[in-house]
Formats: C-alpha cells, sequence, structure tokens
C-alpha cells in the first residue's frame, strides 16, 4: 500500500500535467493548431486515469489512518478532484477553439488581449501551485491566491466590453459564445487553482 508521501508526488505530476495541458491549450489556440489541441486531449484521458488511480490509494490508506491523517487524505482527495475538474474545462475549451478553427472564426483584437489578460492570470496562479507543491513551499501557495473578486470583476468587465462591441459591429456575433466561454472556462479553472492553494495551506 502507497503511503502519503508517494500520493503527493504523484498529485505534483497531476499538477504539473494540467499545467502543462492548460499552456498547449493556449499555443494551439494561437497558432489555429489542431493537431496541438489533438495532443491535449490525450494528455486529458491521462489526467483522468491519474484522478482515479491516486482517489483508489487515497481511500484504501484512509482505512487504516489516524484522525490527523484522515484529514490530510480528505484535503489530497480534494486537490485531486480540483485537478481533474480543470483537465475537464480544458477540454471544453478545446472543444470550443476546434469549432472557432474549423470555422475560420476571429476574434477583435481587443477581445484577443482581454483574453490573453485573463488566461495569463490563470497560469500564473496555477504555477504557483506546481511550485507548492513541488517545492513544498507554502508562499507560493499563498501567491496563487488573488483576490476572487478580482477574477470576477473582469469577467464581468469584458463581458461588457464584448456587448459594446457587437453593438458597435467591431465582433463578430458567430464568434461571440466562444469568447465568452473561454472567458468562463478560464475563471473556473482559476477557481479550482485557488481552491487548491487553499488546500495546500490547510495542509500545512
Amino acid at each position: 500500500m502507497e503511503d502519503l508521501v508517494t500520493i503527493r508526488e504523484k498529485i505534483n505530476q497531476m499538477a504539473e500535467l494540467s499545467l502543462f495541458m492548460l499552456k498547449t491549450t493556449f499555443d494551439g489556440f494561437m497558432k489555429h493548431d489542431l493537431d496541438i489541441l489533438a495532443g491535449v486531449l490525450k494528455d486529458e484521458q491521462k489526467l483522468n486515469d491519474m484522478e482515479r488511480t491516486i482517489t483508489l490509494a487515497l481511500v484504501e490508506i484512509s482505512k487504516e489512518a489516524t484522525a490527523v491523517d484522515k484529514k490530510k487524505i480528505m484535503l489530497l482527495t480534494d486537490m485531486v478532484e480540483d485537478l481533474e475538474e480543470i483537465g475537464d474545462y480544458i477540454k471544453d475549451m478545446i472543444e470550443r477553439i476546434e469549432i472557432k478553427i474549423q470555422e475560420r472564426l476571429l476574434f477583435s483584437e481587443e477581445g484577443l488581449s482581454e483574453y490573453k489578460h485573463l488566461y495569463t492570470i490563470c497560469e500564473t496562479a496555477l504555477i504557483d501551485v506546481v511550485n507548492a507543491l513541488k517545492m513544498n513551499d507554502e508562499n507560493f501557495a499563498k501567491r496563487a491566491l488573488c483576490d476572487p473578486q478580482h477574477m470576477e470583476s473582469l469577467i464581468q468587465k469584458y463581458r461588457t466590453n464584448h456587448t459594446q462591441r457587437l453593438m458597435l459591429g467591431i465582433c463578430d456575433p458567430r464568434a461571440g459564445n466562444m469568447f465568452l466561454n473561454l472567458l468562463d472556462f478560464t475563471a473556473q479553472i482559476f477557481y479550482h487553482t485557488t481552491a487548491i492553494a487553499k488546500n495546500i495551506l490547510e495542509l500545512k
């Protein structure tokens, strides 16, 4: 039976894979490359397999765990579930990006800039979480915990800007839902990332 140290290392690997998937999806988006996105979908299946394996191991350990270890196991289980959810949202993003590429839908320059800004915030938070896990350094977890209200205010601001661009004829209405979906999926990935950061601090 595996111990918590070994399982934590596997969770680190799962977080690193999630970050790689996020970065690669953004690369495929920017390059309009379907092959890049297809590779990420294979990684998403690998992430799902890791989630099942780690969760089963945690359940097995919990049967003989102390009260202190059971709390740790619950926190680790939550982290694994959040990482799996991140993979699900990345898969959702890929599905929308594939349609965007196939139908040759383009974002306005302003819309693209807004999405890139939101993505950068999300990626930075996930990088901090990966470093917190890899280096066992809670300072990175604290850095990842940006004010969620800031993310929410940005989403609302960019949604409003998008509507205004539609009214002015700047944005292609066909690409509108794609833009809004990417905003929402990126925000959800950010929220799951900050949830992991909170649990890392709880483990301390």
